[in-house]
């Protein structure tokens, strides 16, 4: 299949170093992110959302996920991916527990990173041993290294042209058990959302593989004069940190509860770009042919202004509404379905 893991180019070797994203789900019955409990009622987290309603900005608190549950979800989904192709994981992260370096070295099997005492010969030792603290940092304040993330989300919340059409409830359950047990017997409350939710982020596909405490053409100790700059898989790991990407958006593949809340899920629109410089895709909000004519003039003038290569954007939508455009600096593609939104080439 051009444009994934399969063969072809990695985006970096196109002159495609930035990945943005923006998504637009209708949610109904989800219980992604609760928060607490008291007693047995278990809240859905909640956010203040800022709107604007007949030129007044009001403020409302709405459900929301958090970008770090977003953010877990996304790096099982890598660890998995990366583990069926041979790439270096931590013994750790292939067991669904994200304990990073600044938990401490000694947690790590395996590992011999905790002998290295430069920033750059640790950074690069850690990188080449576990793909998930390449893409996602880690920091460790004992040895005062910070590797920051190459991948964000935002807070998944509604879209502010549908936060009125946004409902919260409890659902009532009994957990069962035997007579001698009664006294074990659980009445509980869990709230439940429906909304249409937006999210958006990025992926910074020229920091995979790279180091970010290491000067260009600097050496690692004991690693045969390897540059410490790159790791040897880097174009590898790019496709693989698009290819987790894409599971995890396009599958609804983060949140708690999924096995007895599992979501209604139907994705309106998303849209995703490549670009050489870091272009950031706004949410998806109001009118989408709108909002298309928008980020197609503001990614030009992005382009032109930079003078890089072009960007391309790739979308779908479920209306089907086919805005394809090109611009001096951009190319707008319409896409069958959202998985072949994250393909990079033409």
């Amino acid at each position: 299949m051009s444009g994934s893991s399969s063969g072809g180019s990695s985006p970096s070797q196109m002159n495609y170093n930035w990945l943005s994203f923006s998504i637009r789900y209708l949610v109904n019955v989800e219980d992604l992110n609760n928060v607490e409990s008291a007693g047995n009622y278990i809240r859905h987290r909640r956010a203040p959302i800022v709107f604007k309603e007949n030129g007044i900005y009001t403020v409302v608190y709405a459900p929301a996920v958090s970008g770090e549950m977003i953010a877990h979800g996304y790096q099982m989904n890598l660890a998995e991916l990366a583990s069926r192709k041979n790439l270096p994981v931590d013994s750790l992260a292939k067991q669904g527990i994200l304990l990073k370096r600044g938990a401490g070295d000694d947690l790590h099997e395996n590992s011999s990173c905790k002998d290295k005492n430069d920033q750059c010969g640790y950074e690069f030792c850690v990188i080449q041993d576990d793909i998930v603290e390449d893409v996602a940092g880690f920091l460790n304040p004992n040895k005062q290294i910070k590797r920051v993330s190459n991948v964000a989300f935002s807070y998944m919340i509604p879209a502010l042209d549908a936060i009125k059409a946004v409902a919260t409830n409890p659902q009532f359950h009994v957990r069962y058990t035997s007579k001698d047990l009664m006294k074990y017997q659980s009445l509980y409350n869990v709230e439940t959302a429906s909304a249409s939710y937006i999210l958006t982020g990025y992926l910074n596909i020229d920091g995979i593989g790279k180091t970010q405490n290491c000067k260009d053409n600097q050496k690692i100790e004991n690693e045969n004069d390897q540059n410490g700059k790159f790791i040897g898989s880097k174009p590898t790991r790019e496709k693989v940190a698009i290819e987790a990407l894409m599971l995890t958006l396009t599958q609804f593949l983060f949140g708690a509860k999924q096995t007895r809340f599992k979501p209604i899920v139907e994705i309106e629109a998303i849209i995703v770009s490549f670009s050489e410089k870091p272009f950031n895709l706004p949410p998806i909000n109001g009118d989408f042919a709108e909002y298309l004519k928008q980020v197609t003039s503001s990614a030009n003038a992005f382009a032109d202004f930079l003078g890089i290569s072009n960007v391309l954007i790739n979308y779908y939508t479920k209306e089907k509404e086919e805005i394809r455009k090109e611009k001096d600096k951009v190319s707008l593609q319409a896409k069958e379905n959202p998985v072949e939104v994250f393909k990079w080439t033409r």
